[in-house]
């Protein structure tokens, strides 16, 4: 697709400048005030001022009252453990779908949550003719994808209530779809018994997936791994052999994370 003016590509001064603040506070430990931001950014106070009022109100810096200076912000320290998460989660989560595809045939992906929605970060594709795979960055609904749904059972009843409390249904993405919250946390209490998701062609015509929790030392459910495959492909021999390798897989990745609760076999 072909951008329709090259202004569409220009970079937003503004928000270039306020970077620019986070850059120099992290630069300074002790902090700086807005004359000594001024001073390092060749910038008005007038301008350094608005800018970080802006980033202290949403988190990404803060005022010291005793020094009268500005500091990195919790947001800051928020976004750089997100990083490591995800860098850990590509180093052992790429050989991990790797293998899995391998020994299963089928394509394998690795995503993370944001809000409500699955963010893809990494795939395995089969080697059929005939495959389906998602690329990374593509996002789709948490409540109808069994990684979705992996993320969602990791958490309270409470906290998926509050999750989707501005949503009177759920989206319908197919007629398979499940748009009642009242079933989706039903579904996320078997989930957490039996430790595996599924999604029968809520997402996709024809298409069924499956999916495992990856956790991190706290116990935290940071990413999920999933199968994906063609409805035909999953008879009820072959879903035992994928469910038991998705559950090693995923425990594998855990543990290689921190993650000392779980156990390498499960109740098929």
């Amino acid at each position: 697709m072909k951008r329709k003016s090259r202004n569409n590509n220009q970079p937003v001064k503004s928000l270039i400048k306020a970077l620019r603040i986070l850059d120099t506070l992290a630069d300074c430990p002790s902090g700086l005030g807005i004359t000594e931001l001024s001073g390092q950014l060749k910038a008005p106070k007038s301008t350094v001022h608005r800018l970080i009022a802006t980033l202290e109100e949403v988190g990404y810096a803060v005022f010291d009252r005793p020094t009268a200076k500005y500091l990195l912000g919790s947001k800051v320290a928020r976004l750089g453990e997100q990083l490591n998460h995800q860098s850990s989660l590509l180093t052992f989560g790429v050989p991990a779908l790797e293998e899995l595809t391998r020994q299963c045939g089928e394509a394998s992906h690795l995503a993370i949550l944001e809000g409500t929605e699955v963010v893809y970060i990494s795939r395995e594709e089969s080697k059929e003719p005939m495959r389906i795979s998602f690329a990374m960055g593509h996002r789709a609904p948490a409540h109808c994808t069994a990684l979705g749904k992996a993320f969602l059972a990791g958490l309270s009843d409470t906290e998926i209530r509050m999750l989707y409390k501005n949503e009177r249904q759920l989206e319908r993405v197919t007629p398979r779809t499940r748009t009642k919250l009242q079933d989706l946390l039903s579904e996320a209490a078997a989930i957490r018994k039996e430790g595996i998701a599924y999604d029968d062609e809520e997402y996709m015509r024809g298409l069924r997936c499956m999916a495992a929790p990856i956790k991190d030392f706290s116990g935290r459910t940071i990413a999920a791994m999933s199968l994906s495959m063609f409805k035909h492909k999953m008879t009820a021999g072959r879903k035992a052999f994928f469910k038991e390798a998705l559950f090693v897989a995923s425990a594998d990745v855990s543990e290689k994370l921190g993650y000392l609760g779980g156990s390498k076999k499960i109740a098929v």
